[in-house]
Parts: structure tokens; C-alpha cells; sequence
């Protein structure tokens, strides 16, 4: 079944668009995939993973990234009502496309406790008002390497994570999407004052596809 163009919109980048399925969307970047609602089962991991890897019941959950709403719905249905979530989205645009298009079916009834706010989320972190967080996912972009926006690579930087640690509550840790395994960064990580742990998350409609998530606690004896 072909899919049928929904929206477009002109970004730094250059073109995006949205396009439907019956009920399931794709976002594509000057005509490459960039998310599909066909494959979003490691990204449904990770929003789950946001809250077990939480170290309160309750916690604040800050998500770097809307895209489909696949994470967020994720957290949000194993927060049950506790605690908050806030999601900071580059693209105003996305924000617009999922309120209109996409949350009927990946988050038909909003949380009260979510609240999500357009902006760069390395400009977001860094206000005076912003935080602390119990945990901090990054759902942005294809993961720390091979970056489809050359500015994203300014958050998977030492300083970009030493920025993101600085607002994280005392037991907060920052959790992070990759579609591929990313030992560089690990290192880079690692050297920032991380300790890094790595988590293979197979597809169920492709199980040789294997995406990955990293949970970075910050060394706080070398802070």
C-alpha cells in the first residue's frame, strides 16, 4: 500500500514531510526515512526503560525529541498518572503534526502530568528555570554518530552531556536512543565522567535489526 502525503515543511535541513498509512505515520528528512510507526518497538522499549531506570517513583522525566510520540506514549502509559514529563521538540511543525494527525492513535488521551514545549533541547537544558530531572532521554535524531542534522552532534558532545548531568536531580541519570552501536561515543561518554551501560533492543518485525540504548550515570564522585 502506497503512503499518502499528509504535510510539509521547510527546516534548516531542507524539506520535511509526514505521511499516513490508515493510522500509522512516517516522517521523512528531503526524502529519507527518518522514523516509521511500522518499526517503533525499540522506541516503545525505551520509554518504558525511562521510568525503570528511574531511581523514585515518581520522577521527572525530561524527553529530547517528540518525532511520532512512540516514546512519550511509552512513558507515559508506565508512569500511570505519577510523577511529570516534559518533551522539548526542535520542529514546531512536528509538535503540529502530532497534536493534529498522530496522537489519536499513538497517545489518544493526554496525560495531565506531560507538558511539551518547542525549542532546541541543548538551548532548553541550559535555562535557569529548567529541571532537575530524574532521568533525561535522548530521542534525537538516529542516535550520537551519523547525525541526519550536523547540530545535533553538539549534544552527544562532553560539554552537551556535562550540560545535560548538570541538571539532573543526585540519583538522575540520561538515557539515550542509537540505531546503531556507538563505541565512540561510549568513550567520549566515558571520559566525560559517565559510566556507560549498553542494552541491545531487538525489533519484533525485524529480528536481525538490532537498535540500542545507553544509560549514562554520572560519576559523582568525580564531580
Amino acid at each position: 500500500m502506497a503512503w499518502d502525503l499528509i504535510d510539509t515543511a521547510a527546516v534548516e535541513e531542507g524539506e520535511l514531510a509526514l505521511y499516513r498509512q490508515n493510522d500509522i505515520f512516517m516522517i521523512r528528512v528531503n526524502g529519507l526515512e527518518l522514523m516509521n510507526g511500522f518499526g517503533h518497538q525499540s522506541e516503545t522499549v525505551l520509554g518504558r526503560m525511562a521510568v525503570e531506570v528511574a531511581k523514585v517513583p515518581a520522577p521527572h522525566i525530561l524527553i529530547g525529541g517528540l518525532g511520532l510520540g512512540y516514546t512519550l506514549a511509552a512513558t507515559a502509559a508506565a508512569l500511570k498518572g505519577a510523577g511529570r514529563i516534559t518533551v522539548a521538540e526542535l520542529s514546531g511543525k512536528v509538535i503540529d503534526w502530532f497534536d493534529r494527525h498522530v496522537a489519536p492513535t499513538v497517545l489518544p488521551e493526554r496525560p495531565a502530568n506531560l507538558t511539551i514545549v518547542p525549542g532546541d533541547i541543548g538551548a532548553f537544558i541550559r535555562r535557569p528555570d529548567v529541571g532537575p530531572f530524574d532521568v533525561t532521554v535522548l530521542d534525537v535524531d538516529n542516535g550520537p554518530e551519523a547525525l541526519v542534522s550536523p547540530r545535533n552532534a553538539d549534544l552527544y558532545s562532553s560539554v552537551g552531556l556535562q550540560a545535560f548531568a548538570s541538571k539532573l536531580t543526585p540519583n538522575g541519570v540520561i538515557l539515550l536512543w542509537s540505531a546503531f552501536e556507538a563505541p565512540d561515543f561510549v568513550t567520549r561518554a566515558e571520559g566525560a565522567g559517565f559510566t556507560v551501560t549498553c542494552t541491545a533492543l531487538a525489533a519484533v518485525r525485524r529480528p536481525d535489526l538490532l537498535h540500542y540504548a545507553y544509560v549514562l550515570e554520572p560519576n559523582r564522585q568525580r564531580a
